[in-house]
């Protein structure tokens, strides 16, 4: 296995952008479509947004020497938060008591570098992130047909929650949970 390494953003633009343009280019695959260039912008302005308003903000960047090769991003989630409230609208009472309760964490993206896929990069941003954390759960959305990424959440020990969620305009989604207690 490479030698990957997983750091905290150094809150620099620099790193902040570097990840961008990985996130940009593997949103750009299938099945996500994403515009590479409206990918990267949002990307950014979410990190951003989030590093100033979110509770228990963690951005985290893996790299293979200079080369970021993956990220992965995750807030806390209380009432009010725009995805904890669309998620109310889809899911049962039970599976709100259950999985969202007072606060929960959520991961908002993960990515890593097709290069180093199955190589576990994406299974040491998982851990780091959810580590240490002060939530019963952690909450994440994924493409309903991104079949590799729906593998990877349950060997990681992702149940699914609801299937065929759909938020706004968005694809069909599975909505996944994970007990961190």
């Amino acid at each position: 296995m490479s030698r990957i390494r997983i750091t905290a953003w150094d809150a620099t633009d620099t790193q902040l952008e570097r990840s961008a343009e990985l996130y940009a280019s593997v949103f750009a695959e299938p099945p996500y479509g994403e515009d590479p260039e409206t990918s990267r912008s949002s990307f950014i302005e979410r990190v951003q947004r989030y590093a100033l308003s979110h509770a228990d903000f963690r951005f985290l960047i893996a790299t293979h020497g200079d080369d970021v090769i993956g990220l992965v991003l995750g807030t806390g989630a209380a009432e009010g938060d725009w995805w904890r409230d669309r998620l109310t609208e889809v899911l049962s009472h039970e599976q709100q008591e259950e999985w969202l309760g007072e606060a929960c964490f959520s991961i908002a993206e993960l990515a890593v570098s097709p290069d180093f896929r199955r190589e576990g990069a994406a299974e040491q941003l998982m851990d780091a992130v959810l580590e240490n954390l002060p939530y019963e759960t952690a909450i994440l959305g994924c493409y309903a047909d991104a079949l590799p990424a729906r593998r990877l959440y349950s060997r990681l020990g992702w149940d699914p929650i609801e299937s065929g969620v759909h938020i706004g305009a968005s694809p069909a989604l599975e909505i996944l949970g994970r007990r961190l207690r």
